[in-house]
C-alpha cells in the first residue's frame, strides 16, 4: 500500500469544504429532527473497536476512563485550519427552560488537540446533560442523555470530515449505573440515527467474534434493506486466529457476501497495552500486519485507516450533493408548514392584556357583524351569504306572520254578522284534527324558513313550547255572551255589570298569551342562532369559542348573560298580558267610540224577520237581547283596537327593543365594555393557553427561527 499515492487519493477526496461546513450549521441549529441531513453515523457493539477507529480517523483521543463519550452522541467536525484548536459544545434535545441557557452557555476550549483537560471537560459536559457517572449522583440523573456533544477539531493536518458517534449497544446491565431499559434506550437511538435515508452507517464489527450474527448488522439491515448506505469496518483483525476466521473477513472484503453494496473494510485497532496513543505506532502495527497474508492479497482500497478515511470522505461528500437540493426543499416545505401552523394558532395570549386584546378583536368583529346584521347591509360580509344569517328581515317576516295570526285566528269566537252566520253554516267538520307541528307551524305557513332549533336545551326555562293556533269558533257568539251576562249579573237596571267587558274580552282572548309567547320565544331562537354563528365567524378556535359562549350565556359579575336577558324579554310579555287582561279594560282611542256607534246603527237596521214584512210588522227585541248585542258591540270595537295595540307593543318592546336595540339587550352581550369589564382570572379562563398550546407556540416558534436560518445559511 501506497503511502503517496494514498495522499493523492485523500487529496481529490476533500471535497467542497462550503458544503460540508453548511450541513454541519444546519445541524448545529437542531434541525435533524425536521430535515434529516446527510451524515455518517458509527454504530457497533461496546467493545467492538469503535472508539479506536474514531481516534484514527480524527486524531483525537477520547477520554477513557469512565467511558464518558458512550453515554450519548458524539458529533466530531474535523476542519484543516492553519492552527490547532478543539471546542466542545452541547446541542440540546428538547431541554426545558431552566437546562437550555445552561447548555448553550457551556462551551470549553483548547488550543492543542492533544490536551489533558479533556478528561475534566468530558466529564464536566456529562454533568450538564445529565449524566449519571456515579451510584453517588443524583436521582435527576440518567446513563444516557438525548443531548449531542460536539467536539470541533481543527488543525493543519486536519482532513474535512465529519462523523457522529453513538452508544455502544450493550446487553449487560451495570448496578448502580445501568438499567434494562437503559439497554432499549440505547437501541432506540441506534435506530433513530440509522432509519434516516440520508444517513452512511459506518457497521463497527469486531473480527473475533461470529460476524453473521454481529446485532449492529441486523439492525443495520433492517434500516437499510439493500445494503446500499451501509460500510462495514472489520476491527481486530489480528485478533483474529483461526484461518477460518481470516477466510471469512477475506471473503467479505473481497465482495463474495453481497449483502454490503458498499462492502467491507479492515482495519487494526490500537493495542489495548499501547499507552503513549500514538497515531504514528498504530500505522506502523497497520503495515506490519497488513503485509502478512492473507491480508496483503486484499485490495490496498479496502485495508487501513487512511483508505477508510478516504472512502468515508467520499462517501459523505456524494451523498451530500445528491442530497443537497432535497434538504433545501424539506427546509422550505418544514418553514412554510410551520408558518401555517403557528399562524392557525393566532396571536400569543399569554398575559392578561394578550388576551384582552385578543377578546377584544373578537368582540369588535362581532359588534360589526352584529350591526350590518340589524341595518341589514348584506352586502358588507360573506357571513350574509347564509340566507339564515339576515336577522332583521327574518324578525321582520316572523313579526308580520305573527300579525296576521293574530287577526286571523287570535280571537277565541268569530263576532257576530251576516259573513260569521253563513260561514258557520259552512264550517267542514273536525277541520283541526291533524295538528301542524314545529316552531314554524304557529305562522300557518306564512314564512319561508323554519325556526332554528339551536340553543332550546340551554334555554328550556325560557322559551315556551310550539303552538298551532287553531281557527276561531264560529256561530254562537250572541249565544255565549247572553250565557256569560246571565252567569255574572246583578240588580243592574237599563244596563250591564262594569266587569262584563273584560270577562268577555279575556275570554276572547285566551288563545293570545299562547301565541305571543310562541311567537317571542321563536324570535329568542332566531336571535340567539344569530349570536351563536355569528360568534363562529369571529372566533376560529374551538376552545376560546365555547369558553366565550359560557360565559356569554350565563355571564359573569356585574355582566347578565344571554340567559337573564331573554328572560327580561319573555318577562315584558308577562307584563304585557297582565296589562291586557288583569287592569282595567280601558281606552282613549276615539275609534272605539266611532266603531261602538256603527255597530249599533247596524244592529238597528236589522231585525230577526228582516224581508219578510214590513217595517211595522217587525218584532221588538227583548231586553236580554239589547243588553247581549250591547256587549258584543262593546267587545268588538273594543277587541280589533286592543289586538292591534297588543300586536305592535310585543313586537316593538318584547322584540325590537329587549331582543335587537337595548343597551343590555343579547346582542350587547359581547362588546368592547364587556371586554374591558372582565377579570384577569376570566380571560385566562376564557383565552388562555394551556400548557400544551404554549409548548406547542414555542416549539413552532423556534423551529420557524431554525428553519429560517438554515434558509441563510443555504443561500449565504
Amino acid at each position: 500500500m501506497s503511502s503517496s499515492s494514498t495522499k493523492d487519493k485523500l487529496g481529490q477526496g476533500l471535497g467542497n469544504r462550503v458544503l460540508l461546513d453548511k450541513v454541519d450549521k444546519l445541524r448545529e441549529l437542531g434541525i435533524s429532527h425536521l430535515v434529516p441531513l446527510p451524515q455518517m453515523v458509527v454504530v457497533g457493539d461496546q467493545s467492538a473497536g469503535k472508539s479506536s477507529v474514531l481516534e484514527s480517523l480524527t486524531g483525537f483521543h477520547f477520554p477513557r476512563s469512565a467511558t464518558l463519550c458512550t453515554r450519548h452522541a458524539t458529533e466530531i467536525v474535523c476542519r484543516r485550519e492553519p492552527t490547532e484548536s478543539v471546542v466542545v459544545s452541547i446541542i440540546p434535545h428538547n431541554p426545558s427552560p431552566e437546562r437550555e441557557k445552561l447548555i448553550k452557555d457551556f462551551r470549553r476550549s483548547t488550543d492543542m488537540i492533544l490536551s489533558d483537560d479533556f478528561p475534566n471537560i468530558f466529564e464536566e459536559a456529562a454533568k450538564v446533560m445529565g449524566i449519571k457517572l456515579s451510584e453517588d449522583d443524583g436521582e435527576g440523573c440518567s446513563a444516557f442523555s438525548l443531548d449531542v456533544l460536539k467536539v470541533e477539531i481543527s488543525g493543519p493536518d486536519a482532513l474535512h470530515l465529519t462523523v457522529i458517534d453513538v452508544p455502544g449497544m450493550f446487553e449487560t446491565v451495570t448496578p448502580g449505573l445501568t438499567t434494562e431499559s437503559d439497554i432499549d434506550l440505547v437501541k432506540n437511538m441506534v435506530k433513530r440515527y440509522i432509519h434516516e435515508s440520508r444517513t452512511i452507517i459506518l457497521a463497527v464489527v469486531p473480527c473475533n467474534g461470529d460476524i453473521a450474527n454481529q446485532k449492529i448488522l441486523r439492525l443495520a439491515a433492517e434500516a437499510d434493506p439493500q445494503g446500499k448506505r451501509t460500510l462495514g469496518v472489520l476491527t481486530k483483525p489480528d485478533l483474529a486466529i483461526e484461518n477460518a476466521t481470516k477466510a471469512v473477513i477475506c471473503d467479505l472484503v473481497n465482495g463474495k457476501r453481497r449483502d454490503l453494496h458498499l462492502g467491507y473494510c479492515v482495519v487494526k485497532n490500537l493495542g489495548a497495552d499501547d499507552t503513549s496513543g500514538s497515531m504514528d505506532s498504530r500505522q506502523k502495527q497497520e503495515l506490519s500486519l497488513f503485509g502478512q497474508a492473507p491480508w496483503n492479497t486484499l485490495p490496498s482500497d479496502r485495508l487501513g485507516i487512511p483508505a477508510l478515511r478516504f472512502r468515508i470522505k467520499q462517501l459523505l461528500m456524494d451523498r451530500t450533493r445528491a442530497e443537497f437540493p432535497m434538504v433545501k426543499s424539506e427546509i422550505m416545505a418544514n418553514l412554510k408548514k410551520s408558518q401555517g401552523l403557528l399562524a392557525d394558532m393566532g396571536e400569543p395570549r399569554s398575559s392578561t392584556d394578550q388576551q384582552r386584546a385578543y377578546v377584544g378583536r373578537i368582540a369588535s368583529r362581532f359588534m360589526r357583524i352584529k350591526e350590518y346584521g340589524l341595518d341589514a347591509y348584506y352586502t358588507r360580509s360573506k357571513f350574509f351569504e347564509d340566507l339564515e344569517m339576515r336577522l332583521i328581515t327574518r324578525i321582520r317576516t316572523i313579526n308580520e306572520a305573527f300579525s296576521r295570526i293574530m287577526l286571523e285566528k287570535g280571537h277565541a269566537r268569530e263576532f257576530h254578522t251576516k259573513v260569521e252566520q253563513t260561514a258557520a253554516e259552512n264550517q267542514p267538520a273536525n277541520e283541526d284534527d291533524e295538528l301542524p307541528q314545529g316552531r314554524s307551524s304557529l305562522y300557518d305557513e306564512k314564512i319561508h324558513f323554519k325556526i332554528p332549533d339551536f340553543g332550546e336545551e340551554d334555554l328550556s326555562d325560557i322559551v315556551t313550547d310550539p303552538y298551532w293556533c287553531s281557527k276561531p269558533e264560529m256561530g254562537g257568539m250572541l249565544e255565549h255572551i247572553q250565557e256569560q251576562y246571565i252567569k255574572a249579573r246583578g240588580y243592574e237596571m237599563g244596563t250591564f255589570n262594569a266587569e262584563m267587558l273584560p270577562c268577555t274580552f279575556k275570554e276572547q282572548g285566551k288563545k293570545w298569551p299562547y301565541i305571543a309567547y310562541a311567537h317571542v320565544s321563536n324570535a329568542v331562537l332566531i336571535v340567539h342562532h344569530f349570536i351563536r354563528q355569528t360568534l363562529e365567524e369571529c372566533c376560529p378556535d374551538v376552545a376560546v369559542r365555547e369558553e366565550l359562549w359560557n360565559f356569554l350565556l350565563y355571564g359573569f359579575e356585574g355582566n347578565d348573560g344571554l340567559v337573564k336577558r331573554y328572560e327580561r324579554a319573555m318577562n315584558h310579555v308577562d307584563f304585557l298580558l297582565s296589562v291586557e287582561f288583569e287592569n282595567r279594560t280601558m281606552t282613549y282611542d276615539p275609534r272605539f267610540e266611532e266603531k261602538f256607534s256603527q255597530l249599533k246603527l247596524n244592529d238597528q237596521q236589522l231585525s230577526p224577520n228582516e224581508g219578510n214584512g214590513t217595517e211595522s210588522e217587525k218584532q221588538p227585541k227583548s231586553s236580554l237581547e239589547e243588553t247581549r248585542m250591547t256587549i258584543h258591540n262593546a267587545l268588538h270595537a273594543y277587541y280589533g283596537l286592543a289586538r292591534n295595540r297588543f300586536v305592535d307593543v310585543i313586537c316593538q318592546q318584547a322584540i325590537d327593543y329587549h331582543l335587537l336595540y337595548a343597551k343590555d339587550g343579547p346582542l350587547t352581550v359581547l362588546s368592547d365594555n364587556v371586554v374591558l369589564d372582565m377579570t384577569a382570572q376570566q380571560l385566562e379562563i376564557i383565552a388562555g393557553e394551556d400548557l400544551a398550546v404554549k409548548e406547542k407556540r414555542e416549539r413552532l416558534t423556534k423551529e420557524i427561527e431554525s428553519l429560517t436560518q438554515a434558509l441563510k445559511i443555504l443561500r449565504g
